[in-house]
Protein backbone atom coordinates (compact mmCIF):
# COMPACT_ATOMS: atom_id res chain seq x y z
CA UNK A 1 0.00 0.00 0.00
CA UNK A 2 1.75 2.82 -1.21
CA UNK A 3 0.86 6.78 0.42
CA UNK A 4 -2.14 7.44 -2.63
CA UNK A 5 -3.84 4.54 -1.46
CA UNK A 6 -3.49 5.26 2.49
CA UNK A 7 -5.21 8.46 1.39
CA UNK A 8 -7.60 6.92 -0.36
CA UNK A 9 -8.57 4.86 2.90
CA UNK A 10 -8.32 7.36 5.02
CA UNK A 11 -10.73 9.71 2.93
CA UNK A 12 -13.19 7.17 2.08
CA UNK A 13 -13.28 6.39 5.78
CA UNK A 14 -13.82 10.73 6.53
CA UNK A 15 -16.59 10.55 4.27
CA UNK A 16 -18.80 7.79 5.49
CA UNK A 17 -17.67 9.08 8.99
CA UNK A 18 -19.20 12.08 7.88
CA UNK A 19 -22.40 10.54 6.41
CA UNK A 20 -22.96 8.40 9.90
CA UNK A 21 -22.78 11.78 11.55
CA UNK A 22 -25.53 13.32 9.56
CA UNK A 23 -27.39 9.93 10.04
CA UNK A 24 -26.54 10.36 13.62
CA UNK A 25 -25.61 6.12 13.83
CA UNK A 26 -22.08 4.61 15.21
CA UNK A 27 -19.32 6.54 14.01
CA UNK A 28 -16.78 4.62 16.06
CA UNK A 29 -18.18 1.42 14.25
CA UNK A 30 -17.23 3.03 10.82
CA UNK A 31 -13.52 4.46 11.74
CA UNK A 32 -12.37 0.75 13.19
CA UNK A 33 -14.08 -0.67 10.39
CA UNK A 34 -12.19 1.01 7.67
CA UNK A 35 -8.87 0.91 9.47
CA UNK A 36 -9.37 -3.07 10.17
CA UNK A 37 -9.60 -3.46 6.81
CA UNK A 38 -6.71 -0.93 5.69
CA UNK A 39 -4.25 -2.40 8.40
CA UNK A 40 -5.42 -6.21 7.19
CA UNK A 41 -5.88 -6.58 11.31
CA UNK A 42 -7.13 -9.90 12.73
CA UNK A 43 -9.10 -7.99 15.89
CA UNK A 44 -9.79 -4.53 15.68
CA UNK A 45 -11.41 -2.38 19.07
CA UNK A 46 -12.56 1.38 19.29
CA UNK A 47 -12.69 1.82 23.07
CA UNK A 48 -12.99 4.26 26.15
CA UNK A 49 -9.45 3.90 27.85
CA UNK A 50 -10.04 3.35 31.70
CA UNK A 51 -7.83 1.77 33.69
CA UNK A 52 -9.50 2.19 37.15
CA UNK A 53 -13.05 0.85 35.88
CA UNK A 54 -12.03 -0.99 33.21
CA UNK A 55 -11.70 -0.15 29.00
CA UNK A 56 -15.20 0.17 27.55
CA UNK A 57 -15.45 -1.42 23.95
CA UNK A 58 -17.41 0.73 21.52
CA UNK A 59 -16.81 -0.80 18.24
CA UNK A 60 -15.39 -3.88 17.17
CA UNK A 61 -13.51 -5.81 14.23
CA UNK A 62 -14.77 -9.02 13.67
CA UNK A 63 -16.80 -9.53 16.79
CA UNK A 64 -17.06 -8.04 20.35
CA UNK A 65 -15.43 -11.01 21.64
CA UNK A 66 -12.50 -10.60 20.00
CA UNK A 67 -12.10 -7.12 20.52
CA UNK A 68 -12.83 -7.59 24.25
CA UNK A 69 -10.48 -10.01 24.39
CA UNK A 70 -7.85 -7.32 22.88
CA UNK A 71 -9.11 -4.49 24.86
CA UNK A 72 -8.82 -6.45 28.19
CA UNK A 73 -4.77 -7.43 27.38
CA UNK A 74 -3.84 -4.08 27.09
CA UNK A 75 -4.00 -3.27 30.90
CA UNK A 76 -2.03 -6.39 31.06
CA UNK A 77 0.36 -4.74 28.83
CA UNK A 78 4.37 -3.08 29.68
CA UNK A 79 3.88 0.44 28.35
CA UNK A 80 1.54 3.21 28.08
CA UNK A 81 -1.43 3.38 25.12
CA UNK A 82 0.33 5.49 22.22
CA UNK A 83 -1.00 8.97 21.64
CA UNK A 84 1.09 11.10 18.92
CA UNK A 85 2.32 7.63 17.41
CA UNK A 86 1.22 4.12 17.24
CA UNK A 87 2.43 2.25 20.07
CA UNK A 88 3.91 -1.77 19.14
CA UNK A 89 2.78 -4.25 21.67
CA UNK A 90 3.65 -8.02 21.66
CA UNK A 91 1.55 -10.62 22.59
CA UNK A 92 1.86 -14.79 22.76
CA UNK A 93 -1.57 -15.06 21.00
CA UNK A 94 -2.49 -12.13 19.52
CA UNK A 95 0.50 -11.45 17.73
CA UNK A 96 1.75 -8.08 16.83
CA UNK A 97 -0.67 -5.16 18.62
CA UNK A 98 -1.01 -1.61 17.51
CA UNK A 99 -2.81 0.91 20.08
CA UNK A 100 -3.10 4.82 19.67
CA UNK A 101 -4.94 7.20 22.21
CA UNK A 102 -5.21 10.60 20.11
CA UNK A 103 -5.16 13.25 22.14
CA UNK A 104 -7.18 16.74 21.53
CA UNK A 105 -10.30 15.44 24.51
CA UNK A 106 -11.21 16.97 27.35
CA UNK A 107 -8.45 16.04 30.07
CA UNK A 108 -10.99 16.05 33.09
CA UNK A 109 -13.57 13.77 31.02
CA UNK A 110 -12.75 10.14 31.03
CA UNK A 111 -15.44 8.92 29.11
CA UNK A 112 -14.53 11.19 26.06
CA UNK A 113 -11.15 10.12 25.90
CA UNK A 114 -10.92 7.03 22.38
CA UNK A 115 -8.10 4.47 21.98
CA UNK A 116 -8.08 2.42 18.86
CA UNK A 117 -6.30 -1.27 19.02
CA UNK A 118 -5.60 -3.18 16.50
CA UNK A 119 -3.84 -7.19 16.31
CA UNK A 120 -2.41 -9.22 13.73
CA UNK A 121 -0.45 -12.69 14.51
CA UNK A 122 1.66 -12.07 11.52
CA UNK A 123 2.73 -8.63 12.73
CA UNK A 124 1.98 -5.46 10.64
CA UNK A 125 4.03 -4.05 7.52
CA UNK A 126 5.58 -1.01 7.35
CA UNK A 127 3.50 0.66 5.36
CA UNK A 128 0.69 -0.47 7.81
CA UNK A 129 1.91 1.11 10.65
CA UNK A 130 2.05 4.49 8.35
CA UNK A 131 -1.53 4.23 7.66
CA UNK A 132 -2.63 4.30 11.31
CA UNK A 133 -0.01 7.23 11.82
CA UNK A 134 -1.38 9.25 9.12
CA UNK A 135 -4.83 8.50 10.15
CA UNK A 136 -4.21 10.55 13.68
CA UNK A 137 -4.70 13.65 12.52
CA UNK A 138 -8.11 13.25 11.13
CA UNK A 139 -9.10 11.31 14.16
CA UNK A 140 -8.22 14.11 16.01
CA UNK A 141 -9.81 16.32 14.17
CA UNK A 142 -12.96 13.30 13.71
CA UNK A 143 -13.42 11.91 17.35
CA UNK A 144 -14.69 14.22 19.23
CA UNK A 145 -17.79 14.80 16.66
CA UNK A 146 -17.96 11.01 17.27
CA UNK A 147 -18.20 11.09 21.35
CA UNK A 148 -20.76 13.91 21.42
CA UNK A 149 -22.51 11.54 19.38
CA UNK A 150 -22.12 8.45 21.06
CA UNK A 151 -23.16 10.39 24.11
CA UNK A 152 -25.95 11.40 22.89
CA UNK A 153 -27.36 8.48 21.85
CA UNK A 154 -26.46 6.85 25.24
CA UNK A 155 -28.51 9.93 26.67
CA UNK A 156 -31.41 9.20 24.46
CA UNK A 157 -31.95 5.24 25.49
CA UNK A 158 -31.00 5.84 29.09
CA UNK A 159 -34.15 8.17 28.37
CA UNK A 160 -36.25 5.98 26.77
CA UNK A 161 -35.48 2.93 29.52
CA UNK A 162 -36.43 5.48 32.47
CA UNK A 163 -39.41 6.21 30.49
CA UNK A 164 -40.12 2.53 30.35
CA UNK A 165 -39.64 2.33 33.59
CA UNK A 166 -42.18 5.12 35.05
CA UNK A 167 -44.30 3.62 32.56
CA UNK A 168 -44.71 7.18 31.24
CA UNK A 169 -46.53 7.41 27.78
CA UNK A 170 -44.89 9.11 24.09
CA UNK A 171 -47.77 12.30 25.14
CA UNK A 172 -46.89 12.14 29.00
CA UNK A 173 -42.91 12.40 27.17
CA UNK A 174 -43.86 15.22 25.05
CA UNK A 175 -45.69 17.22 28.00
CA UNK A 176 -42.73 16.74 30.79
CA UNK A 177 -40.26 18.23 27.97
CA UNK A 178 -42.20 21.52 27.66
CA UNK A 179 -42.77 21.39 31.42
CA UNK A 180 -39.29 21.21 31.68
CA UNK A 181 -38.91 23.92 29.04
CA UNK A 182 -40.83 26.45 31.62
CA UNK A 183 -43.87 26.29 29.92
CA UNK A 184 -47.34 26.46 31.53
CA UNK A 185 -50.31 23.89 30.95
CA UNK A 186 -51.72 26.41 28.82
CA UNK A 187 -48.39 27.13 26.78
CA UNK A 188 -48.44 23.62 26.45
CA UNK A 189 -51.87 22.95 25.49
CA UNK A 190 -51.40 25.36 22.61
CA UNK A 191 -48.36 23.97 21.49
CA UNK A 192 -49.48 20.49 21.61
CA UNK A 193 -53.12 21.19 19.63
CA UNK A 194 -54.82 19.60 22.96
CA UNK A 195 -56.98 21.24 25.79
CA UNK A 196 -55.68 22.68 29.22
CA UNK A 197 -57.74 20.06 30.72
CA UNK A 198 -55.97 17.52 29.19
CA UNK A 199 -52.87 18.73 30.09
CA UNK A 200 -53.41 18.92 33.51
CA UNK A 201 -54.76 15.26 32.93
CA UNK A 202 -51.44 14.73 31.84
CA UNK A 203 -49.49 16.49 34.31
CA UNK A 204 -51.36 14.35 36.99
CA UNK A 205 -50.10 11.03 35.53
CA UNK A 206 -46.38 12.33 35.22
CA UNK A 207 -46.98 13.55 38.96
CA UNK A 208 -48.43 9.79 39.80
CA UNK A 209 -45.89 7.83 37.67
CA UNK A 210 -43.11 9.78 38.80
CA UNK A 211 -43.69 9.94 42.88
CA UNK A 212 -43.65 13.50 43.30
CA UNK A 213 -45.98 16.34 43.98
CA UNK A 214 -45.43 19.59 42.00
CA UNK A 215 -43.57 20.82 38.76
CA UNK A 216 -40.25 21.62 40.48
CA UNK A 217 -39.27 17.92 41.41
CA UNK A 218 -40.93 16.58 38.25
CA UNK A 219 -38.45 18.68 36.05
CA UNK A 220 -35.69 17.99 38.56
CA UNK A 221 -36.14 13.91 38.66
CA UNK A 222 -36.84 13.96 34.91
CA UNK A 223 -33.30 15.45 34.06
CA UNK A 224 -31.29 12.99 36.90
CA UNK A 225 -32.74 10.06 35.02
CA UNK A 226 -32.43 11.28 31.26
CA UNK A 227 -36.33 12.36 30.59
CA UNK A 228 -35.90 15.46 29.30
CA UNK A 229 -32.80 17.47 28.06
CA UNK A 230 -30.66 18.83 31.06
Amino acid sequence: MDRGQRAVVIVEMLVEAAEALAADVDVEQVICRYLAQGLEADVAACYVPDRQTGEKVLACHPDRAAAAELVGLLGQLDGDTGDQAPLVLQHRKLGQILVVTPSGFDPDDASAHRGLAFAKQEGFGEHQVLLLHEAIPPLMALLPHAVAATERRERYQAGRDAAREYGLTTRELEVLELLAQGLLATSIASRLSLSPRTVHKHLGNIYDKLGVHDRLVAVSLARGRGLVAA
